[in-house]
């Protein structure tokens, strides 16, 4: 805990702005959105792509943030709060965060970067190593900011610290690194993430490097040649200690990988002993995580017996917060993968976000190993659940009956010491309709909770990231003007996605509007708890009255149509906003010139009643250079169209005429907003942005029968599949009814086992299909199987099918299970 004149001085900054200076402060954060301590709360008014965090103090202060770091004071605050005046705000979290974890000398810090497991290392090693007190960062808490707030977690008693170090681009590890100052540094992998930051792959490896500048000791894969060949280049006189199967691998070397299927023996010799080591997983990105873990160990003195031991308590889980559909109409967010207070908080806030209208439940065990005694923890976690208004808690273990005398007499508390209990009196709980969050440690067993209570009316799965719909908003945004707005589209229940949820989600990020296709969607949207400015792009006359009853913001074509609207608004005695569709040259819906003037007229006469917000268009080719001459063209016929409306109706409304693939290619069309629709979702059909966007879809099936075949025998409806040779064959559970279309059957797609690809055989059936295994042994039943997602592009299944990714996505079947996930 530091005081307000604490720091003031480790920030440098001018006491005189300083009101309070014995105000304590516990807290960090730079989203007002997210306060529930504000007293002792330090707010960070970031300047960001999106907001300048300066827009936000009024806010901040409205709820009671008293200490406030700013590059400029706002006069008329000036005399209420405690500021911190700094040149950049991003450099104080960051000297701030950097002093505090050198109060802590005693502590050894292990830093982790790469491309690839970062995440899922730090968890599985706060897992295994349990004879020493870890603090780690929350999720994936490893960017510019996320690394400042991760170190403030460091308290009196933490032995290890492991922290996350991740880069978009050159000039941001320098930054990390004067943070962290780590004793040990790990590096995982070199892969394809964020390559467009970097002119090339050696690039991308120097500038990850620079985090182990002050490294006593670095850790790496030696079978990785790239990796290991730059550390020793730039890393000659420093402690390196390497795994793998070469012969230079300095710690230890792997003499032989026995897979069983789930698990795996790897043998390695180890100061000239031989040690078999048993793995519970049997994929080769979970072995390469767990041997990273393993060297991790062994460097910190832990002895092998305790490493196998810590390897027998993971589990080849989910290392990200998912949220899916529970039994009767309630909402589940699974986050049992850790358990500490700073991941608690997170997943509190992610419940608040999604839960709308729901109820909100909580099922928590014990936490383990926090550092905290029994007593102090549970104030802690009831000081939490208290502010984020939970309604009813299920407690799992012997100490967490400490929070019933601390919780609010409004909320509802239930004490169990075993998951079983929970398991054995399920439908007891009142948890219909709610919104669940099941959070503890993995010794409970949690997941088993989690799978009683899911819909289980299918196992085929559409993943929807959260946290790269999150990177591609930001993608466009840095692209845009800072004045232009973005029309988030969610029509067709977000190309597939499952609209609410990810309204949600887009409201939390300050979108200026959503936009979907009919009225009932955005009645849907309203009633889960909505608030933002809402379009409806094709809206029914019989739903004019559900426009009003609901705030929502038609679009508006035809003369026709707006007479309609208006005598419903004047019978009712009520305004409406409407947004103007101009016809351009889609030949589709909108207003033709010949229109402009009978329109003008209407909108001045009822003035009182209709309110024009945006006059737009939409492009028919906005992805094809081919067309660019009649693309402006459009623009030029949107414009001229414009300006007599606005001429005559005496204001100017907000104009827009790009999507996706427009907002890359025409840059000088950007306007008042812009229409986000496929490229949030990571697709981009201009092929300009492909490398800066992350797929937010994943596809996955699951093997559920293998059978042997013989070459000569045929497969599947019609006897259309012929296997290449004799072998094997598995059916997984999805086909046809689900969304994959026929046209991709008969051997011209692939689906994605363990990282390798297998044909589809023969015809693909309504709800099942065949697939090709050959030879290949390693496939078994239960296996994930991968139909498109991150690194199996939708467009590939696409262009087989001869369709387009808007088609392949919304054709997905709503049996298909939707599953939200967050890192």
């Amino acid at each position: 805990m530091y005081t307000a004149a604490d720091i003031a001085r480790i920030l440098d900054t001018d006491l005189q702005y300083i009101v309070h200076p014995d105000d304590n402060i516990v807290h960090l954060t730079m989203d007002t959105r997210k306060l529930i301590h504000s007293g002792e709360t330090l707010f960070f008014a970031l300047k960001g792509s999106m907001h300048d965090g300066h827009v936000f103090i009024p806010d901040a202060i409205r709820k009671g943030v008293r200490n406030i770091v700013v590059e400029h004071i706002p006069s008329e605050y000036q005399e209420q709060v405690n500021f911190y005046p700094v040149t950049n705000v991003l450099h104080a979290m960051q000297q701030l965060a950097a002093w505090h974890k050198r109060q802590f000398p005693e502590l050894t810090t292990l830093a982790i970067t790469g491309s690839n497991g970062k995440t899922i290392i730090k968890e599985w090693l706060s897992q295994m190593i349990t004879d020493r007190q870890v603090v780690k960062s929350p999720k994936s808490y490893n960017s510019q900011t996320g690394v400042a707030l991760s170190l403030w977690q460091i308290k009196r008693g933490d032995q290890l610290g492991i922290f996350e170090a991740g880069l978009s681009t050159t000039g941001e590890m320098r930054a990390l690194e004067a943070m962290i100052r780590p004793d040990i540094g790990l590096f995982t992998m070199i892969g394809d993430a964020h390559a467009e930051g970097f002119s090339s792959i050696n690039e991308k490896i120097e500038e990850k490097l620079l985090l182990f500048n002050h490294c006593k000791t670095i850790v790496f894969h030696e079978d990785d040649v790239l990796v290991s060949d730059a550390i020793r280049r730039r890393f000659p006189n420093r402690k390196l200690l390497s795994w793998g199967k070469s012969p230079d691998s300095t710690l230890f070397r792997i003499i032989n990988i026995v897979k069983h299927h789930p698990s795996t023996t790897v043998t390695i010799t180890l100061n000239g002993e031989s040690h078999s080591l048993e793995m519970p997983f049997s994929d080769s990105a979970s072995l390469q995580n767990a041997l990273h873990c393993v060297a991790v160990m062994l460097i910190l003195g832990i002895e092998i017996t305790a490493i196998q031991s810590g390897l027998n308590r993971l589990q080849n889980l989910s290392m990200r917060l998912e949220m899916k559909n529970g039994i009767h109409n309630s909402i589940l967010i699974n986050d049992t993968y850790n358990a500490d207070l700073q991941s608690f908080k997170i997943a509190l806030e992610f419940l608040d976000l999604q839960a709308g209208n729901k109820e909100k439940v909580l099922i928590l065990s014990d936490f383990m190993q926090t550092g905290l005694d029994a007593d102090l923890l549970n104030e802690q976690l009831a000081d939490e659940i208290n502010n984020h208004r939970v309604s009813y808690v299920i407690g799992i273990g012997r100490n967490i009956g400490g929070l019933k005398d601390r919780l609010q007499p409004s909320i509802r508390f239930v004490w169990v010491e075993n998951t079983e209990q929970v398991l054995d009196n399920i439908h007891n709980y009142p948890l219909a309709g709610k919104a669940i969050l099941i959070k503890g440690a993995r010794t409970f067993k949690l997941e088993r909770i989690i799978h009683r209570l899911s819909d289980k009316t299918h196992t085929a799965v559409l993943e929807t990231d959260l946290q790269a719909i999150e990177h591609n908003l930001k993608v466009f945004s840095d692209y845009l003007d800072k004045n232009t707005g973005i029309i988030s589209v969610i029509k067709a229940s977000a190309y597939g996605s499952g609209s609410e949820e990810l309204a949600r989600f887009l409201e939390f990020k300050k979108v200026a509007y959503l936009a979907v296709a009919f009225i009932d969607e955005g009645v849907h949207l309203r009633q889960s708890g909505i608030r933002l400015p809402i379009i409806i792009l094709d809206p029914e006359l019989n739903g004019i009255n559900d426009l009003i009853d609901y705030d929502l913001e038609p679009e508006v074509y035809s003369l026709e149509q707006l007479q309609e609207i208006i005598s419903v608004c004047k019978a009712r005695r009520q305004a409406i906003r409407v947004h103007l569709k101009l016809e351009t040259g889609m030949h589709r819906l909108g207003f033709t010139k010949k229109d402009l003037e009978a329109l003008c007229t209407l909108l001045l006469e009822h003035q009182d009643w209709v309110h024009v917000n945006t006059i737009f268009s939409h492009l028919s080719s906005s992805e094809d250079p081919n067309d660019d001459d009649y693309t402006h063209e459009q623009v030029r016929l949107l414009l001229d169209h414009y300006q007599y409306i606005a001429d005559r109706i005496g204001y100017k409304p907000q104009k827009h005429i790009l999507n996706s693939s427009g907002i890359i290619r025409f840059p000088e069309y950007h306007f008042d907003l812009v229409r986000l629709g496929l490229g949030l979702y990571g697709i981009d059909s201009t092929g300009q942005f492909a490398d800066k966007l992350e797929k937010v879809h994943t596809l996955k099936a699951s093997v559920i029968q293998i059978k042997d075949i013989k070459a000569s025998e045929s497969v599947g409806y019609n006897r259309r599949g012929h296997p290449q040779g004799d072998g094997k064959i598995a059916i997984i559970n999805i086909g046809y009814a689900d969304g994959l279309m026929r046209l991709a059957g008969n051997g011209k797609y692939t689906v994605r086992i363990q990282d390798r690809d297998f044909l589809i055989l023969g015809n693909v059936c309504m709800d099942l299909t065949i697939i090709d295994l050959g030879t290949d042994s390693n496939v078994h039943i239960g296996d994930e199987v991968i139909i498109f997602g991150k690194n199996k592009p939708i467009e590939t299944l696409a262009m087989v099918c001869q369709t387009i990714p808007y088609e392949i996505l919304t054709r997905i079947s709503s049996r298909i299970r939707r599953v939200f996930i967050q890192q």
